[in-house]
């Protein structure tokens, strides 16, 4: 694209500076400041990170359990639902503040209504076992169907394999699926972020909505996949947004002094001031992480730290974004430091390039720097997937949402959330049945637990303890004749909570399932743990 060079803000670096920062904000900190017309406040907003660091399990996945998948276990160990080894518990299970989400069944996305399905589901704890993998208390789960085809006719459906994961653990939680044994191809879809957002006391907080709160039992899922518009949005949406004029300004170029506290510059800045209409003019930022907003004035601040020359993001352009009516009156300058109310001006310059695009485009160039810049677990996602939940999460929860939560505020797009945000991931495969024959569907899995967080309180019944859930039916569509769970490898753990039945000490290690009952639940210990 061609611009506009609207200035340079160029000047000379005075002499004396030294080379080495001793105090600099870091560039990527989740704390905003924000200035709301007259009143200044610091809000310590729990962004990013927090939404993974709450998830169970620090295992990796190494191949899974023992048998074939495909066919149901049956025997004389195999038991009906309902017992409860190690006491009465809770008749739903534990709520856990770290909820890793259930085990979901496949689903059927079209043609599967003549089908009827039995599923076998075995639990393999020997990661629990495995001490080269930090005592883990992932599981391993192999996630069995036989779909039988009782017509005269071959047929051909297409089924979804759900699980829940986040793009940064996408890697590590993705599932192999099997069909008749034979790795299929799989294509992968995704709905939005699963939770909702709280209040900085949590949910019943009346004040602005500034962190997320997450889904917290088996429940939540129910509520958010019983109507099937989740999973509709998940394989029919795609985010375009290329018919949203915006006007783009480009920064680059940023020069300035190294950050020195001898002179009182413990964190050079570049201040970007203009003017607009809050009810006419929406403004998404990359780069930059400072703001000031105040609607009664009709004015704006939005600053970003000098990158250091080994900062990663060191001469990549920043970004403001403007949809509807365009900014006034832009002005740079540089500051010591990043506060919204800082006076004290340092010589630094930058150029600004003025264009107009789409908003699909423009977001592209931003997601392309923020998807190499991020640190992944493992191998990164397409980027296609980065960018669609980019816009996702941005067109549900964001500035251009309908209804925007305060978390986002700023428009800084580095800090949403779809990168760790929890979500319901699917997985999908086509599979031809022969007339009166049968197919298998194996989904291989890692799982990992749900815990509390204790901090050194908590409750003793859920102390220590590590909760697995399953669901029977939520979204299938398919017509299950069995259901049966085995557990494998139970030497490392016992039984605190549950609804399956097992009494592994007396052989019962294989279950039947009824597929009425929607929720199955698995609370261990370690065997080792009082």
């Amino acid at each position: 694209m061609t611009g506009e060079t609207l200035f340079e803000a160029i000047t000379e670096i005075r002499d004396g500076l030294v080379d080495e920062a001793a105090q600099v904000k870091p560039r990527r900190g989740r704390v905003s400041w924000l200035k709301f017309g007259a009143a200044a406040a610091a809000l310590a907003v729990v962004i990013g990170l927090g939404a993974w660091a709450v998830r169970g399990g620090t295992g990796q996945p190494s191949g899974f359990g023992p048998g074939d998948p495909g066919d149901a276990p049956v025997g004389d160990n195999m038991q009906p639902p309902g017992g409860m080894e190690g006491g009465p518990g809770h008749g739903e299970g534990s709520v856990f503040s770290a909820y890793a989400g259930p085990v979901l069944p496949l689903a059927a996305l079209s043609g599967g209504e003549e089908l009827t399905a039995q599923r076998a589901l075995t639990y393999d704890f020997s990661l629990w076992g495995e001490e080269e993998w930090g005592r883990s208390t992932d599981l391993r789960v192999t996630d069995a169907y036989t779909l039988t085809n009782p017509t005269g006719e071959d047929k051909t459906v297409t089924l979804l394999y759900p699980f829940v994961s986040s793009l940064y653990e996408l890697e590590r939680d993705t599932p192999a699926l099997r069909v008749d044994g034979e790795r299929a191809q799989t294509a992968l879809h995704a709905g939005g972020y699963s939770g909702g957002f709280q209040g900085v006391y949590g949910a019943e907080d009346a004040g602005p909505l500034l962190n997320l709160d997450t889904l917290h039992s088996w429940e939540g899922y129910r509520d958010l996949l019983a109507d099937g518009g989740y999973l509709e949005d998940a394989v029919g949406d795609r985010q375009d947004l290329s018919g949203v004029p915006v006007t783009v300004y480009e920064f680059t170029d940023y020069w300035g002094p190294e950050a020195d506290s001898q002179a009182d510059i413990p964190n050079p800045t570049i201040r970007a001031e203009f003017d607009l209409d809050y009810g006419k003019t929406t403004v998404l930022s990359y780069g930059f992480h400072g703001a000031s907003i105040d609607p009664d004035s009709g004015h704006m601040m939005q600053s970003f730290s000098i990158p250091r020359s080994f900062d990663p993001e060191n001469g990549d352009p920043f970004y403001l974004i403007v949809l509807g009516e365009d900014i006034a009156n832009l002005t740079t300058q540089g500051y010591a430091t990043g506060g919204a109310d800082t006076t004290q001006t340092v010589e630094a310059g930058v150029t600004v390039k003025r264009y107009a695009a789409d908003l699909d485009s423009a977001l592209r160039a931003a997601a392309e720097l923020m998807y190499e810049g991020w640190s992944w677990e493992g191998e990164r996602p397409d980027f296609e997937l980065y960018f669609l939940l980019m816009k996702k999460d941005l067109t549900a929860y964001g500035l251009i949402s309908d209804e925007p939560v305060a978390r986002y505020d700023t428009g800084w797009l580095m800090e949403m959330d779809f990168e760790v945000a929890d979500r319901v991931f699917y997985l999908e495969a086509s599979v031809t049945i022969p007339a009166g024959g049968s197919a298998t569907v194996a989904a291989e899995l890692v799982k990992r637990a749900s815990y509390d967080h204790f901090c050194g309180g908590g409750e003793a019944e859920t102390r220590d303890v590590y909760g697995y859930d399953l669901v029977t039916r939520l979204g299938s569509g398919l017509s299950f004749t069995r259901q049966t769970a085995q557990a494998v490898n139970t030497q490392y753990v016992r039984v605190v909570r549950q609804n399956y039945g097992f009494d592994w000490e007396s052989g019962a290690d294989i279950v039947e399932l009824d597929p009425a009952v929607e929720h199955y639940y698995l609370e261990v210990r370690r065997a080792e743990e009082p």
